[in-house]
């Protein structure tokens, strides 16, 4: 009999290396099967210290054989007594199948239960003003290096850095750059949560780094962190100095490596005051000028190779010259006003990415142009040879003007226009401000460029690229999913942001899109559900965005099979329905409709006429939805008389808005209601497609009336933002065909509202804000919101959708309209879901699909089809589905 193969993908609270973990923490891992029909029985979880490895059946903790199916959200019972405060410990996992086979031990993970015991004060610059307990004005970019260090690299079990970065935009985004021995390791630490869990308080995060593989016998730490001095950089106003004094305490760095000898003893070393600091100031000739949007200001990148320490991060480097560091004279944490917390999501790193279609254009005498092959979020890494002394301008850029210029003041916003002062020889330096482009010019520039010398410094999570893939017989379906997915690798940052190039903060409407393309291209879920945490506590204004909360909350719940985040947070999701002081839920018990507008769309112009009144199709459709979500989770939570009143509510408010606003003779949806009963007789598509997206109609004759006014004879409507409900509404009432044909719309002359000119003609590399200038003059290049063709093609055409929390069973349903080849790989709590999809010249389908072990597959097919050959076995085709388990398998129908 073959071996069981042991799991893998182990996580704990989604995290592959998760640290600040308590006794609710949960453990997922992977199964793998080798034949149909395979389940596991049984698993067992063993926890041991790092002075365990090497003793065998010796653990810390040992759950023994727990007879289960379960292998997401695991929760180990009484985990605390077991465990100690700041400890670090390896996790392995081995199941049992239900062919009596066992697995071995999988290859172990590690974990932190607690938090570590950060210093109390970090670390700065010595040039503090003690008598008036303020800061002076230094620079914005500061280096720091630790003394050399020993380690016992052969006694040596794990290595972990914690890290808290403070003052550089606290709203927006921290930058510190963290090297062990010349590597760079991390990027943080993630900005601060105000109103943390509905408190007063804000949640100051710290990360944590396994550096492990960085350490050897002789180290050095060094790390470039920007301290913005001046708090009215994160405000509209520029003479806000409201919060100034603030915001000079909060400069500093803590920093503690911990090292976990085999033996049980550890080695701590603080950042103190033992270490190295420099201002480059003058190696950035920083005077105090900022790039800025209508939002924030940052330093600008202003090189000067006369002042800059090149290969400052190396080991070998010679920091004797440099000033020594001085610990704040202020805590990293105001406990009065602030709460430690470990950040819950992946690390975000900087990765010198290098792209295929990069290449440098000279446009004239001393002027080139590099075009990095596509935009990214991060900064430059240099390295090039100049003859000689010289000073070039540098423009950056997310597009090229019609000269073929770089477009430094982007449409969002920000100038990037900066300068380098360049010494003859070799030029070696990073940029460290966060900015968005593509492009970057050179004016000015005596001498020879060539790709290679300037290459972007992404700052971004790590990402799989194997982790999915998408592949159909239309070429333009399978860029747009490579659109799609390099939009949500490109944008994982701390938080999901709605744009890094303008506001820098999360919005609900944003994250749906976001997550649900987020969750078919990565396994990595906790940046989504991280995000969905934040904006709980930071609400945005539109009234339908609270709604879009709710249903990224259930995807959480769908996708991951965890529910703490629903059980932590359904007071505050129930709250989501009652606005205001008054806690007023805006129902009209006589009309059975709610008062209330929402977006609908941005920018206005965008809303197809859209006529506004006391009673709004969309929101009211919106508010619908959530409440039948509302029901479902209610259930979840066993709160059955929350349960029935939201599904009577949704009820209710559905047979209202038919009754009301809807329009038998067209088939369309009326725009709104006034106060006085009157109804707007305008027909805005979106007014239907709300309704459609959300389920407002009462059967499919009906649907399929709407479903022709929201398909607009091929062509989309309104924003990018919008289609994502055009294509949700559609797909889901069985007009896949209509989907696929406004998604492989040829259009790519300038300003047309198609994926193909988006990508022809704007030259997006990452989903855009609005299909064009014209359509948004203020637009940015970088929003993955604007992914939906990613969701769509997965959990639309090939229909992969969780219908029980972790996978445990799922449907396909492929609606391949007229396509003939479709076929996908995506990620599930379960394991890897794979479907090829194949209609033969006789017009016969072939399926094959891989199911991962612990899952159940609902296999959709067509209305007409009552039998099907199932590995070669001929079954009876009932309510038009297949049921199948693990394992691999080819439909024939």
């Amino acid at each position: 009999m073959n071996q069981l193969a042991k799991p893998d993908h182990l996580t704990v609270n989604l995290l592959a290396f998760a640290y600040g973990i308590d006794q609710t923490a949960r453990f997922s891992w992977w199964n793998h099967a080798d034949q149909q029909s395979m389940m596991q029985t049984a698993y067992r979880i063993v926890i041991t210290r790092p002075d365990q490895q090497a003793i065998d059946h010796e653990f810390v903790l040992d759950t023994g054989w727990v007879k289960s199916s379960e292998n997401t959200a695991v929760l180990i019972d009484n985990l605390n007594q077991s465990l100690t405060n700041g400890s670090l410990y390896h996790w392995q996992v081995q199941i049992k199948d239900n062919q009596n086979r066992t697995s071995e031990l999988s290859a172990s993970a590690k974990f932190i239960y607690g938090q570590p015991g950060l210093e109390k004060h970090g670390i700065w610059l010595s040039e503090f003003n003690t008598a008036a307990d303020q800061l002076p004005n230094l620079g914005n970019l500061i280096f720091m290096r630790s003394p050399r260090f020993k380690v016992d690299v052969n006694r040596l079990d794990s290595a972990v850095i914690s890290l808290i970065a403070r003052g550089n935009e606290p709203v927006k985004m921290q930058a510190c750059d963290l090297f062990v021995n010349g590597h760079e390791v991390g990027f943080g630490s993630a900005r601060p949560q105000e109103h943390y869990c509905g408190s007063d308080k804000t949640a100051i995060f710290y990360n944590s780094y396994d550096v492990t593989a960085q350490v050897t016998s002789d180290n050095v730490i060094a790390l470039a962190t920007t301290g913005t001095k001046l708090a009215n950089d994160n405000a509209a106003d520029p003479n806000d100095n409201s919060q100034s004094q603030d915001n000079d305490h909060l400069r500093s760095v803590g920093l503690r490596l911990v090292l976990y000898y085999s033996d049980g003893n550890q080695q701590i070393i603080n950042a103190d005051e033992n270490w190295r600091a420099f201002d480059a100031t003058n190696a950035m000739t920083d005077n105090g000028q900022r790039i800025r949007s209508q939002y924030f200001g940052m330093p600008m990148d202003n090189v000067d190779m006369h002042y800059y320490p090149s290969k400052w991060y190396q080991n070998n480097f010679d920091d004797s010259h440099w000033s020594m560091a001085m610990k704040s004279p202020r805590s990293l944490i105001d406990p009065g006003r602030e709460v430690l917390r470990p950040y819950s999501s992946e690390n975000t790193r900087r990765f010198s990415d290098q792209f295929a279609d990069a290449k440098v254009v000279q446009l004239g005498e001393g002027d080139w142009l590099v075009d990095l092959g596509k935009e990214i979020i991060g900064s430059l890494a240099v390295n090039l040879t100049s003859p000689v002394d010289q000073r070039v301008v540098v423009w950056t850029g997310e597009q090229l003007n019609h000269d073929h210029h770089v477009r430094h003041h982007l449409a969002a916003g920000p100038d990037y226009i900066e300068s380098w002062s360049l010494l003859a020889g070799k030029n070696q330096f990073h940029t460290y401000q966060i900015k968005n482009f593509r492009y970057v010019e050179l004016r000015g520039f005596k001498g020879i460029l060539s790709v290679g010398d300037i290459q972007p410094w992404a700052i971004r999570q790590a990402f799989d690229e194997n982790a999915s893939d998408f592949h159909s017989d239309n070429e333009l379906l399978n860029r747009q999913y490579e659109l799609s997915k390099y939009s949500i690798e490109a944008t994982n940052q701390d938080v999901y942001v709605d744009s890094q190039a303008r506001e820098r903060r999360p919005y609900e409407g944003d994250l749906m899109v976001n997550a649900n393309t987020s969750y078919v291209i990565s396994s990595h879920y906790s940046l989504a559900r991280y995000s969905m945490d934040w904006l709980f506590d930071n609400p945005t204004w539109p009234l339908d965005y609270r709604f879009f909360l709710l249903e990224a909350v259930w995807q959480d719940y769908l996708y991951t099979g965890d529910q703490r985040l629903l059980r932590r947070r359904y007071q505050d999701l129930k709250g989501k329905f009652y606005f205001g002081n008054q806690h007023d839920d805006y129902f009209d018990s006589q009309l059975g409709l709610v008062t209330g507008m929402g977006l609908v769309d941005w920018p206005i112009k965008e809303r197809d006429g859209y006529i506004e009144g006391k009673y709004n199709t969309p929101f009211n459709a919106v508010y619908a939805g959530a409440c039948g979500l509302m029901s479902k989770m209610a259930k979840v939570m066993g709160q059955a008389g929350d349960a029935e009143f939201f599904a009577n509510r949704y009820q209710t408010i559905k047979s209202a808005l038919k009754k009301r606003l809807y329009d038998e003779e067209s088939g369309r949806y009326f725009d709104s209601l006034d106060e006085d009963g009157n109804v707007n007789r305008h027909c805005s598509h979106h007014a239907s497609a709300y309704a459609l997206a959300y389920g407002m109609f009462d059967n499919q004759d009906m649907a399929d009336r709407i479903s022709d006014f929201v398909f607009n004879n091929g062509k989309f409507i309104g924003s990018i933002y919008f289609i994502y409900f055009m294509l949700k509404g559609l797909i889901n009432t069985n007009h896949a065909d209509k989907a696929v044909e406004l998604l492989t719309n040829q259009d790519s002359t300038p300003n047309a509202k198609t994926f193909a000119a988006i990508m022809d003609s704007l030259h997006a590399t990452i989903t855009p804000e609005a299909w064009s200038n014209a359509y948004k003059p203020n637009l940015t290049m970088s929003h993955p919101w604007g992914a939906a063709p990613g969701l769509t093609l997965i959990q639309g055409l090939m229909g992969i959708v969780p219908t029980k929390p972790g996978f445990e069973e799922f449907q396909i349903n492929v609606r391949a309209g007229q396509l003939k080849h479709l076929q996908a790989k995506t990620p599930s709590a379960k394991g890897m879901i794979s479907v090829k999809y194949d209609v033969n010249e006789d017009g016969a389908v072939d399926l094959q699909c891989h199911v991962p072990m612990g899952a159940n597959a609902v296999v959709k097919l067509q209305s007409d089809i009552d039998k099907a050959m199932v590995n070669d076995q001929s079954q009876v085709v009932k309510e038009h589905a297949v049921m199948l388990n693990s394992g691999d398998w080819t439909l024939h129908y």
